[in-house]
C-alpha cells in the first residue's frame, strides 16, 4: 500500500499536486505517510511536490474552500446548540421524549442524525423503516412502544433541525455535500487517493455518501482507492465495487517496489519457540521491557536506529502518559503524533474544579481542591494564602459538619472571632484557618451566580471571568509553551459556546450543574494535538502505523476489548433496528455487517504484522488496574500467519532506570539527570542503612499516662502509635451528616449511663424476660430526653438507629435482649465505674509491674456468689479480644479495687457489646482446660511489655493484620517497611 501511494505522489507536479487530495484515517497517518514518501523518494530527488493530506472532514474543509457562494459552516459547538434549542421547543410543544435532554444526550442525538444522513438515507427513509418494524409489536411490547415513541420524537427534532439550517442559511456537512454536488466548483479537485477503507472496516473510513460524492463530484477527474491484498479479501473489494461502479481493478501498478531483500515478510521475534506473545504483569511493566530490549541492543553493538523502530498500540491512551515516565527515566527518546482529550490537560482540570465547586454548592473537598490548586491565586486582605491555612479550614470545615451551601458557610464564618472565644486546638485552629475561610467565602459568593437559574450567556461570562481574574501560570512549568496552547483552546472552546449560544439561543438559562454538565461535554469532546517527546523511537496508535516505514516493530496490548475494539454502539437503537436504514440492508444475515468488521480488523491486524521490514513482535499484559484481562483473540492468529520465528533471549536485567542507579550499590549518579543526581548526593551523606532508626528506633520516651486505649493502638501498629501520640499528626478529615464515633459513642454510652441509674432507683436489679416492657418504656424516655438535645437533622437520623425499623432490630433491643438472655443475678451495678489508682500487673518474666492507670469503665454488674462481670460498649466496631488487651486489663484492675474497698470478687464473664455491629456480643473466651486468668495474665504481660517497647522508643511498622494498612490514616508518612518480630 505504502509503493502504490510511493508511486502515485512520485508522479506529480507542482500543478497536479495543488489539485491532489489523499484521504487518510487520521492527521496523525498523514505526517507519518509524508515521512514515509519522503524517505523514500528524496533519496533519488532533490524536490517532490506534495499533494493535500488528511482526514474526511479535512477532505470536506478542503471542497468547501474550493466551492463557490458557499453556505455559512456550523461548527460542532453550534450545531448541538441548535439541535438542543429545537429539541427543547418540539417538547414543549407537546411531543415527549422517553429521556431526559442532557448535554450528553443531546450530543448522541447529532451522532444518530449523522449517521442517517451519512448513510445516504433521509428522514423519511429513516421513520418510515422504523416504524414498519416497531408498529406490529408495539402494542403488546412495551420495549417496542417506547422506541416508537421515540422515533417520533426523534424525528420530529431532526426534522425541524433542518427546517432551522434552511432558514439561516447555514449548512453543516450534510447541505454541504449537496451544495458541492449541485455547482461545479471553479477550482475543482482533479485526483483523490482514498487510503482508508469505509466505515464498515475502519472507525475513521468513508461513509456511503462519500463514495457517493466523489463519484458525482463534478470535474472530479480520478478517483484512487489504495488498499492491501488482506483488506480487499475481507469483503471491502466487494463494498467499494457496490460504491463506485465501474472501477478498475489494479495490482502493484506504478509502486516503488523495495529490493528483492526489502521486499521479504519480517520475521517474528519471540520469547521462546511455543510462546509467540511476550507477556507482562501490565502496560508500564510491558514498556519498561522494551526499555531494557533496546539498551541491551545499544550495549550490544550497532543497534538499529530508534527512528526506524516502532511500537504500535490499538490507541495511544494510557501509553502516552506512561511513556513519559518509563522511556523518560530510561534514558530512551521517542516521538508520538497524536491528539489527546484536551479535558485531560491540567488547566482544564483546574476548570473542572470551579465546576465542581458550584455543582456541590460549595462542599469541602472542592472548596478545599480549588483553594489548592496550583492554577489559581487567591489572597484576601493582602495576606497571601498559605497551605498551612488551607489544611486547618479543611480540618475545621469536617469537624464542624459542613456539607456545603453558601448560607452555611457564610454562618460558620460570623461565628468564628479571631480574638476571643473557643480556646485550645479548636481556637488555633481557627485562628490559622482564618484567612482561608475569609478567600473561600469571596470564592464562593463569586461564583454563587452560577448555582442559580440563569441566561447561559451571562453564565459563561462568569466562568470566563472567573478564569481570567484569579489563573496564574504554573511557577515551574515544564512546557509552557504547550500549557499556553491548552488554556487558549479551553477558552476558545468557552468563547465558540458562548457565540454558538449567542446565536442560536440566547434566551436559554441553565442552572449550575447543567452548565457545568455543559462544559464539561465540549469540553471532553474536544481533542488537543501534540507532539510528544523529541526524534527517537516511535509510538504509533496502529492508524497512523498503516503508513509509517520501520525496520523494527512491536505490537503492544493485545488484549481482549482493544485488538479489536468494539464497535461504537448508538444509545438509542440496537445495531439490528440502525441495520435498517444500513443502504443495502442484509435482510438474509442481520448480522453480516459485524462479521465484515471483524475480517476487516483482522485483515488490517495481519497487515501490521508484515509493516516492518526485517523484524516484528508482539506483546501483552495480564493486569489492568489489578483487574485480570484477557489475550486478544488475534493473538491465535500470529502462527498461522506463516512468519519466520527468530527466538530472542530476554534482556539481561541490568539497570536502566534511574531508581535502579539511585539504588545500586554504590548509587550510579552518572546515570541520572542533574537534578536527581544532587538529591542523591544529599541522601548519601544521611545515617547508615543499618541505622536502628531505620526500623523504628526513635528513643526514649515518657508517656504522659497510661492508657489502655493507647496500649491497643501500640499493639495494633507501634509506627501508628508513634504517628498520632509521639507526633501528633491529625488523622484526614471526613466528610459526615452525622457526629463522630466518639462523640456517637459519648451520647449512647450517656443514654444507657443515665437508663441504668434510674433503673436502680426504682429498686430493680437485673432485666429479667418479665422486665423487659417496663425496662423499655424507661429506656423509651430516656431516649426521648437524649433526642431532644441534639439538633432536628441528627435527631431524625438517629430516631430509627435506637428503636429499629422494619428492616432491622434497633440499639435498645440489642440491649435489652442481652439483659434478658442472662441468667445470673445482679445484685447491683457500677456504671462509669472510674479506676485512678496504682494497679499490680504480671509482667514478663513472673514479675510484677506497679502501673498508675486512669480510665473509666462502660459497665460492672456485681452479681451474685461473689462474682463480677465488666461489659464495654462499642458503637459498632469491636477490636479482637485476642490482640486486644483493653478487656483484660479492665478486669484485672476492677478486681484489685473492689478488693480494696471490701468487697473482693472473682471475674466470671467480660466482653464487648457492640450496639449497631453485626455481632452483638464478643467475650474473653478460654480455651479447653484454659482459665479466665490464664487470659488475664497474657494480657497483662503484653500490656507491660508494650509499656516498656513505648519508653524505649521501639516504634517499628508492623501491622497486626497487615489489612490494617489499607485503612491507616497515617499510610502517607509510614516507610512500609515491615519488621517482624525479633523472635520471629
Amino acid at each position: 500500500m505504502q509503493d502504490q501511494l510511493a508511486g502515485l505522489i512520485s508522479g506529480l507536479d507542482l500543478e497536479t499536486a495543488t489539485d491532489t487530495f489523499v484521504v487518510v484515517p487520521t492527521r496523525a497517518a498523514g505526517e507519518q505517510l509524508r515521512r514515509s514518501v519522503e524517505d523514500r523518494l528524496l533519496q533519488t530527488r532533490a524536490v517532490m511536490a506534495w499533494p493535500n493530506v488528511g482526514p474526511r472532514a479535512d477532505l470536506y474543509r478542503e471542497l468547501a474552500s474550493r466551492a463557490t457562494r458557499t453556505p455559512l459552516p456550523l461548527s460542532e459547538f453550534d450545531r448541538e446548540v441548535l439541535l438542543a434549542r429545537v429539541a427543547r421547543e418540539v417538547r414543549q410543544a407537546g411531543l415527549e421524549p422517553p429521556f431526559a435532554l442532557r448535554p450528553s444526550l443531546v450530543a448522541e442525538m447529532v451522532a444518530l442524525y449523522d449517521h442517517i444522513r451519512r448513510q445516504a438515507r433521509t428522514l423519511e427513509d429513516f421513520d418510515r423503516n422504523l416504524r414498519a418494524e416497531l408498529e406490529p409489536s408495539a402494542d403488546t411490547d412495551r420495549g417496542a412502544a417506547q422506541l416508537l415513541g421515540q422515533t417520533a420524537f426523534l424525528t420530529a427534532v431532526f426534522t425541524a433541525y433542518e427546517r432551522q439550517l434552511a432558514a439561516l442559511g447555514a449548512s453543516d456537512e450534510h447541505r454541504l455535500r449537496e451544495h458541492l454536488l449541485a455547482a461545479a466548483s471553479p477550482r475543482p479537485l482533479q485526483h483523490v487517493l482514498v487510503a482508508v477503507a469505509d466505515r464498515v472496516a475502519d472507525a475513521d473510513g468513508l461513509w456511503p455518501v462519500d463514495f457517493a460524492l466523489l463519484a458525482q463530484l463534478p470535474r472530479l477527474a480520478r478517483v484512487d482507492v489504495i488498499a492491501t491484498e488482506a483488506l480487499l479479501a475481507s469483503g471491502f473489494l466487494e463494498r467499494v465495487h457496490a460504491a463506485l461502479p465501474g472501477l478498475d481493478e489494479v495490482l502493484d501498478a506504478g509502486s516503488v517496489s523495495r529490493t528483492s531483500t526489502e521486499s521479504a515478510a519480517p520475521r517474528l521475534v519471540v520469547p521462546a519457540a511455543d510462546v509467540l506473545v511476550a507477556i507482562a504483569r501490565d502496560r508500564e511493566e510491558e514498556l519498561a521491557l522494551v526499555a531494557r530490549r533496546l539498551k541491551a541492543a545499544r550495549r550490544s553493538g550497532a543497534p538499529p536506529p530508534l527512528a526506524r523502530q516502532a511500537l504500535i498500540v490499538r490507541r495511544p491512551l494510557p501509553y502516552l502518559y506512561l511513556a513519559r515516565s518509563v522511556f523518560g527515566g530510561a534514558g530512551v527518546p521517542f516521538e508520538a503524533l497524536d491528539t489527546l482529550p484536551l479535558a485531560a490537560e491540567p488547566f482544564a482540570a483546574a476548570l473542572d474544579l470551579v465546576l465542581d465547586a458550584v455543582a456541590t454548592s460549595f462542599a469541602r473537598p472542592a472548596l478545599v481542591g480549588l483553594l489548592r490548586s496550583p492554577h489559581f491565586t487567591f489572597e484576601a486582605a493582602s495576606l497571601h494564602l498559605s497551605e498551612q491555612a488551607i489544611g486547618a479550614l479543611d480540618r475545621a470545615l469536617a469537624e464542624a459538619r459542613y456539607l456545603g451551601g453558601l448560607d452555611r458557610l457564610s454562618a460558620l464564618s460570623n461565628g468564628w472571632d479571631t480574638a476571643t472565644g473557643h480556646t485550645g486546638r479548636e481556637g488555633r485552629r481557627r485562628r490559622l484557618a482564618r484567612p482561608a475561610m475569609d478567600v473561600a467565602l469571596d470564592l464562593a459568593r463569586q461564583l454563587a451566580p452560577l448555582s442559580e437559574p440563569g441566561p447561559v450567556l451571562q453564565q459563561l461570562e462568569s466562568v470566563q471571568t472567573f478564569l481570567s481574574r484569579h489563573h496564574r501560570p504554573l511557577a515551574h512549568d515544564p512546557d509552557p509553551e504547550r500549557s499556553a496552547r491548552v488554556r487558549r483552546a479551553v477558552t476558545g472552546a468557552l468563547a465558540a459556546l458562548g457565540a454558538a449560544y449567542a446565536v442560536h439561543d440566547a434566551g436559554a438559562e441553565v442552572t449550575g450543574g447543567d452548565l457545568s454538565s455543559t462544559i464539561r461535554r465540549f469540553l471532553g469532546g474536544q481533542t488537543f494535538a501534540v507532539r510528544t517527546g523529541v526524534a527517537g523511537l516511535c509510538l504509533l496508535d496502529a492508524q497512523a502505523a498503516r503508513f509509517a516505514d520501520v525496520d523494527e516493530a512491536q505490537l503492544l496490548g493485545l488484549v481482549e476489548g482493544e485488538w479489536p475494539e468494539p464497535a461504537r454502539r448508538s444509545i438509542f437503537y440496537p445495531p439490528s433496528l440502525l441495520g435498517l436504514i444500513d443502504p443495502a440492508p442484509a435482510a438474509d444475515d442481520p448480522n453480516r455487517r459485524e462479521s465484515e468488521a471483524r475480517a476487516a480488523a483482522r485483515a488490517a491486524f495481519v497487515d501490521l504484522l508484515g509493516l516492518a521490514r526485517h523484524h516484528v513482535r508482539a506483546s501483552a499484559f495480564s493486569l489492568e488496574f489489578d483487574t485480570i484481562v484477557e489475550p486478544s483473540p488475534f493473538a491465535d492468529d500470529i502462527g498461522a500467519i506463516g512468519l519466520a520465528v527468530e527466538v530472542a533471549d530476554l534482556p539481561p536485567s541490568t539497570a536502566v532506570f534511574a531508581e535502579e542507579a539511585l539504588l545500586a550499590v554504590p548509587p550510579a549518579l552518572e546515570a541520572v539527570s542533574p537534578q536527581a543526581r544532587a538529591w542523591a548526593v544529599i541522601r548519601q551523606d544521611r545515617s547508615a542503612s543499618g541505622d536502628r532508626r531505620f526500623l523504628g528506633e526513635a528513643g526514649p520516651w515518657a508517656m504522659p499516662r497510661v492508657s489502655v486505649s493507647r496500649i491497643d493502638r501500640y499493639l495494633k501498629c507501634p509506627f501508628q502509635f508513634f504517628a498520632s501520640e509521639v507526633l501528633a499528626l491529625e488523622e484526614e478529615p471526613e466528610d459526615g451528616d452525622l457526629p463522630p464515633p466518639w462523640e456517637r459513642g459519648r451520647f449512647l454510652h450517656a443514654i444507657f449511663e443515665s437508663f441504668f441509674r434510674e433503673w436502680q432507683q426504682r429498686g430493680h436489679r437485673g432485666v429479667s424476660a418479665e422486665d423487659v416492657p417496663a425496662a423499655r418504656a424507661l429506656l423509651e424516655g430516656v431516649c426521648e430526653r437524649a433526642l431532644a438535645s441534639l439538633p432536628a437533622q441528627e435527631a431524625a437520623l438517629e430516631r430509627p438507629r435506637l428503636y429499629g425499623s422494619a428492616a432491622s432490630a434497633g440499639i435498645i433491643d440489642r440491649v435489652l435482649s442481652m439483659e434478658a438472655e442472662r441468667p445470673a443475678v445482679v445484685e447491683r451495678r457500677l456504671v462509669e465505674f472510674e479506676l485512678d489508682a496504682a494497679f499490680s500487673f504480671r509482667s514478663p518474666g513472673d514479675t510484677t509491674r506497679v502501673v498508675p492507670l486512669r480510665a473509666k469503665v462502660d459497665r460492672v454488674d456485681l452479681l451474685s456468689g461473689g462474682l463480677f462481670r465488666v461489659i464495654d460498649y462499642k458503637s459498632k466496631l469491636v477490636p479482637d479480644p485476642r490482640r486486644s488487651v483493653q478487656l483484660q486489663v479492665y478486669t484485672s484492675a476492677i478486681a484489685q479495687q473492689l478488693e480494696r474497698i471490701g468487697d473482693a470478687r472473682q471475674p466470671v464473664e467480660a466482653f464487648y457489646l457492640s450496639l449497631e455491629g453485626d455481632a452483638p456480643v464478643k467475650a474473653l473466651r478460654p480455651a479447653r482446660n484454659q482459665a479466665l486468668d490464664e487470659i488475664l495474665r497474657e494480657a497483662e504481660q503484653r500490656m507491660v511489655q508494650a509499656i516498656d517497647d513505648i519508653g524505649a522508643g521501639h516504634f517499628p511498622a508492623r501491622p497486626t493484620p497487615r489489612s490494617l494498612c489499607a485503612q491507616c490514616p497515617f499510610d502517607s508518612v509510614c516507610r512500609k517497611a515491615f519488621v517482624e518480630p525479633e523472635d520471629a
